[in-house]
């Protein structure tokens, strides 16, 4: 009988496991919230806070002992922060100035010692080099993008929203909302020493604005979500090139209100993509993704609160949270692994200003 309650206990612990939320705080947060979410009942305990100036945009290390932050400030202050995870507790490291204005977004590679920081205010990108133990060694190279766009508002300079690692680690994907491109760097390596190369562009739809993108698993199919219209482009590689194979929108259709996409993320299992718009309409919607790569739009689901920014999916695909940067709190969301399908759990986890969950 002990030997079972002993089972039992691990089996309960080893459901638990580490949610890392990044906010702004300037609403009174305090920075990167860690929470405990139980991968069996989709239930999540607040475990700790570590403060940090508006870290956005999260990433962690494969091994998940380290947990990098930009902080998106629009001066001096603005940097790539590290800190150290023990499984218990944040601990700071080090912080290394991105010298691009409000930082929205950083992209770790699982293969090469580097990571890559988007600033989207200076349209710049901000390339570093990682100690082996996960630390910041060195900022290694600044690139500055140029051009405008066909929104005078929105697109009247260059700005870089986010960085992506291609499946085979060979490239980096960068997207700029305010160009709208999508640019294509080599990532070279000499010796020990590491450098980003531009190879080629995407041309995305004019005034949609790129923001985030997926990749299918062999790295074929492409889905660049544009944050102004709110549609996802298909892109199918031919030879070295890319193909627009088709647009399509996340929202439901006949709806005319603001737009403003967030995020976009495919399930593991490569079967389905979601993406949420903010704006008006404050949904996330459900592709279900054929052998060819093409998607068709299933449902459209309400976050049950306002500002869907970033949202997750969690390891065991049971569950998506959805970050609702407006009423301060994350609708969670049980997820139905062979249809894809959501139902809102009822759950509610209030946090002031949520904008990015990292399991």
């Amino acid at each position: 009988m002990i030997f079972v309650l002993s089972c039992l206990a691990q089996w309960s612990v080893a459901q638990e496991i580490p949610m890392f939320i990044g906010t702004y705080t300037h609403a009174g947060s305090q920075g990167i919230y860690l929470y405990m979410f139980n991968e069996n009942s989709g239930e999540a305990t607040m475990y700790s806070s570590t403060a940090s100036e508006h870290p956005s945009f999260l990433a962690r290390s494969v091994k998940g002992d380290m947990l990098y932050a930009v902080n998106e400030t629009g001066d001096s202050t603005a940097a790539l922060s590290s800190f150290t995870f023990d499984g218990d507790a944040l601990s700071f490291v080090d912080a290394i100035p991105t010298e691009g204005s409000y930082p929205c977004h950083v992209a770790v590679s699982k293969h090469h010692p580097i990571a890559v920081v988007s600033n989207y205010g200076g349209g710049s990108l901000s390339v570093y080099r990682l100690e082996k133990n996960g630390g910041l060694a060195e900022k290694i190279q600044y690139i500055q993008q140029e051009g405008t766009g066909p929104n005078k508002e929105r697109q009247e300079a260059s700005h870089v929203h986010s960085a992506f690692f291609s499946p085979d680690e060979k490239h980096v994907y960068i997207q700029n909302l305010g160009t709208d491109k999508v640019t294509i760097y080599r990532i070279d390596k000499n010796n020990d020493n590491y450098s980003l190369a531009e190879e080629s562009h995407i041309s995305t739809p004019a005034g949609g604005g790129p923001r985030h993108l997926v990749f299918d698993e062999k790295g074929k199919n492409i889905y660049v979500l544009l944050e102004m219209t709110a549609k996802i482009a298909h892109y199918e590689k031919d030879g070295e090139n890319w193909t627009l194979v088709d647009t399509v929108s996340i929202n439901e259709d006949g709806f005319e209100g603001e737009n403003g996409a967030a995020e976009i993320k495919c399930s593991a299992d490569g079967k389905f993509i979601y993406a949420s718009n903010r704006g008006e309409a404050n949904t996330i919607a459900l592709f279900a993704v054929d052998k060819s790569g093409k998607l068709e739009r299933r449902k459209v689901y309400p976050t049950e609160g306002e500002g869907p920014r970033n949202f997750n999916i969690s390891p065991d695909g049971r569950f998506l949270l959805v970050a609702n940067q407006k009423t301060n709190n994350i609708t969670v969301f049980e997820r139905n692994r062979e249809t894809g399908e959501l139902k809102d759990t009822g759950k509610q986890i209030e946090v002031s200003t949520p904008v990015c969950i990292v399991f």
